[in-house]
């Protein structure tokens, strides 16, 4: 491999480090392995919390934080409440429906590939230090395309959710607000854990800029600042036009599953937001609508979905 160019005067040694063991294509041909635990010395990192899917971690005195793919599970219930389970047994029944969620090379790969497509639908990229890709033209086109068409589909999503939306959405898919970018960068590491949980087994690890702000769970919607409801207006239609075009819904699942009358999309840990703009900070899971109903997930893209379609149809109430 040539080292060179993945080298660059305007990012510093450690995204250089990263561009060069990083997983840019989601085939088994492009599969390699890094020294993360070289790369990930746990000396240098602070924890700040787990996932279903990983833990967190922040390098110390840094903008990064690096998410560790879990070969253990439980479930956030209901307050401090958790749902230990045998994670290997759960996988073996899964398997039977195609279901997987180790973090396996192919699962890895498979979460990539599905992430690229998520890439197209949330992200827009400008600057040039703002992400990278060894096919980074491909992808801003493809922004580029989705983001500038997002009113053509306005009747068709009308028709296909059986709703009528408020005029100003129309308003807002025509305004600059349609460029905004929900995505932090990131890179896509394999290697041996460095969890004791994991027993050194090979998982993913996502690094990916530090996002400072509130979890959508946290939030109260009525203090929000007009152009952040804006931005909100537009995550609400691109998960609704995603699904209708490529059948994939991002996972908003709510902090406590069990909780009376929770919402699958305002009570999520996987958005975040600062004063002026949100961000999707879980980037790795979706629910496929056209697969089997275990794979799809039972009803869970049937609630996002129409938690989504509901709280559009409300926050346009309040949009100025």
């Amino acid at each position: 491999m040539n080292f060179k160019k993945f080298f660059f005067p305007k990012v510093n040694k450690f995204e250089n480090t990263l561009r060069i063991y990083a997983i840019f294509f989601p085939d088994a041909t492009n599969f390699r392995l890094a020294p993360t635990q070289r790369l990930f010395d746990p000396k240098l990192l602070e924890f700040l919390s787990t996932g279903i899917n990983a833990r967190v971690y922040k390098f110390r005195n840094t903008n990064w934080v690096v998410k560790e793919g879990r070969w253990d599970l439980n479930f956030n219930l209901f307050g401090d409440a958790k749902l230990p389970l045998p994670a290997e047994l759960t996988e073996k029944v899964l398997n039977l429906f195609s279901f997987t969620f180790l973090p396996s090379t192919k699962e890895i790969l498979r979460q990539y590939k599905a992430y690229l497509k998520f890439v197209q639908y949330f992200g827009y990229f400008t600057k040039e230090d703002e992400y990278y890709h060894p096919n980074l033209d491909l992808i801003l086109n493809a922004q580029k395309n989705i983001r500038d068409s997002l009113v053509f589909y306005l009747d068709d999503l009308e028709d296909f959710y059986k709703v009528k939306f408020n005029p100003k959405l129309k308003r807002i898919l025509e305004s600059e607000i349609k460029y905004h970018n929900f995505l932090p960068k990131e890179y896509l590491l394999v290697g041996k854990s460095i969890s004791p949980m994991n027993n050194k087994k090979n998982t993913y690890f996502i690094v990916q800029e530090f996002i400072k702000g509130t979890l959508l769970h946290d939030v109260d919607e009525e203090k929000l600042e007009n152009v952040v409801k804006e931005q909100m207006v537009l995550l609400a239609y691109l998960i609704l036009l995603m699904n209708f075009q490529i059948h994939l819904v991002p996972d908003t699942r709510p902090r406590y599953f069990l909780a009376p009358g929770v919402n699958w999309l305002t009570k999520t840990d996987n958005i975040i937001l600062t004063n002026v703009s949100v961000k999707f900070i879980d980037t790795r899971w979706f629910w496929d609508y056209k697969s089997n109903l275990i794979k799809r997930g039972l009803i869970i893209p049937d609630m996002i979905i129409n938690n989504t379609k509901t709280y559009l149809i409300n926050l346009l109430e309040n949009v100025k």
